[in-house]
């Protein structure tokens, strides 16, 4: 039950809500944007640039359309897709670690980027549809998805479970969550787990978890503000902003061991694809700009271990 890094990732969100309270900064000028991102926090060295003698990387050639990496993106989800202000609805004006790491990888590919706002459910079947390349969206890297998809884990994730300040339902771990009503994101791997849990409440002949699904985490989170749910199962970094942005109201009930990975996902089959990713990444790794992206948006770079 790993609460120190969840206390660090609500220490360092309150640094990204006031970056996200900021204002508009994808509308601002090219230059203005380059200016930015040489103020990364200091602690994140800056990229390097390619040695000249670098080999290129081939760019796929199995994309849907030629010259352009298309990405399908669930753009609600700080700090990893998000718009900075509510007045851009812009999918290609998206920020955060995901559409940051997905631009990173498309200019080293010699691509442009197109982003699709796609809600959380249709992201792997519109992948699978053909309309785009690519998933890059906070999804957990599971086996359910690889067997329709194939997919290159990038982050380091867990979750946890939030309750209002003072824990008044006594939750401190998962079988205390046994009788009581929680809210979860629909269609993913926290709503299975949470079954899960519940059946093994009905097992142990204690009453079942009451599990109410939506299909956005605001939504999900909202329950727990109205007062209709006693916790909320969700992924550290979406309660870590939300906490931040409600100081004193909410606090973890606990929290699982870190080891699941996000993971980009391609349609299956396409080892180009795959194998461009999974370069890309590497040298973007390698060469910090991943790191630095990871600063800017209150992320561990300690947690890019899955890139090999």
């Amino acid at each position: 039950m790993r609460l120190y890094r969840f206390a660090a990732l609500a220490a360092t969100a309150v640094f990204l809500v006031g970056c996200s309270n900021a204002g508009s900064a994808t509308n601002a000028p090219t230059t203005a944007a380059t200016n930015a991102a040489t103020t990364a926090p200091a602690s994140i060295p800056p990229a390097t640039a390619p040695a000249a003698t670098e080999t290129p990387i081939a760019a796929p050639t199995s994309l849907i359309t030629a010259g352009t990496l298309t990405a399908c993106v669930d753009i609600e989800y700080p700090p990893l897709e998000y718009f900075a202000s509510a007045d851009i609805t812009d999918p290609n004006q998206a920020i955060g670690f995901d559409v940051d790491g997905a631009k990173a990888v498309a200019a080293k590919l010699g691509l442009a980027l197109v982003i699709k706002n796609t809600g959380f459910e249709a992201l792997i079947p519109d992948l699978g549809a053909g309309r785009c390349d690519i998933v890059w969206s906070g999804l957990y890297d599971s086996a359910e998805r690889r067997e329709v998809a194939d997919s290159v884990p990038y982050l380091v994730t867990g979750h946890v479970v939030m309750v209002a300040a003072g824990n008044p339902a006594g939750i401190k771990a998962e079988t205390d969550l046994c009788g009581k009503t929680i809210s979860v994101q629909s269609g993913g791997l926290v709503a299975k787990r949470a079954q899960a849990a519940s059946d093994a409440c009905t097992t142990a002949s204690k009453a079942a978890i009451t599990i109410q699904s939506y299909p956005e985490v605001a939504d999900e989170l909202q329950q727990i503000v109205l007062g209709r749910v006693d916790a909320v199962w969700e992924t550290d970094d979406a309660v870590a902003v939300f906490m931040a942005k409600n100081p004193g109201k909410y606090e973890v009930g606990f929290a699982f061991t870190p080891d699941d990975k996000y993971a980009i996902y391609y349609t299956k089959g396409k080892a180009d694809l795959g194998t461009a990713l999974t370069a890309a990444l590497s040298a973007l790794k390698a060469d910090g700009t991943l790191a630095q992206i990871a600063g800017t948006y209150a992320i561990d770079p300690a947690r890019l271990e899955p890139i090999q």
